[in-house]
Formats: structure tokens, sequence, C-alpha cells
């Protein structure tokens, strides 16, 4: 009898574990100017509303994990 209770935790611990997964995404891409299409290095990007977020490369290249419904907002020194 005690195998059942001790198959039903780790099948709950799996489930749990594999919701904690799906609530966020990655988001990358790469920042340019609107100009000439140049990259934008040093750029930050945030996600709204809370203190999540990184710097763009030297190729303007940024990667962050987000919740799916996120808003990204972009700023840079000089642009807005």
């Amino acid at each position: 009898m005690q195998i059942l209770p001790r198959s039903i935790f780790f099948l709950l611990v799996t489930l749990l574990s594999l919701s904690t997964l799906a609530q966020s995404i990655t988001v990358s891409g790469r920042v340019t100017s609107a100009e000439d299409g140049s990259s934008l290095p040093g750029v930050n990007v945030v996600e709204k509303g809370t203190q999540n977020g990184t710097v763009s490369d030297l190729e303007g290249h940024y990667q962050l994990s987000v919740r799916p419904e996120a808003t990204l907002v972009f700023s840079f020194i000089g642009f807005k």
C-alpha cells in the first residue's frame, strides 16, 4: 500500500515542476537604428513593471526570460 502513495507524490511533484517551467519564455532579438539599420550596443531592455532586464551586446543582440504576457521597454541614452 505504501508504493501507491509514493507514486502519487512523485507524480504531483513532477506536474508542479513542469507548470513552474511553463511560466516564462525566452525572448531574444537585435536592436537596430531606425535611421540606417546599424546595431545599437548598450540598449537597456527591461520587462515593464519589473527589475528584470538586460543590455544589448556589441552587435545589438539581447536575450531575456519574461512572462508570456510581458511588455518590453527599450531605452538608450540619446534615443526615446
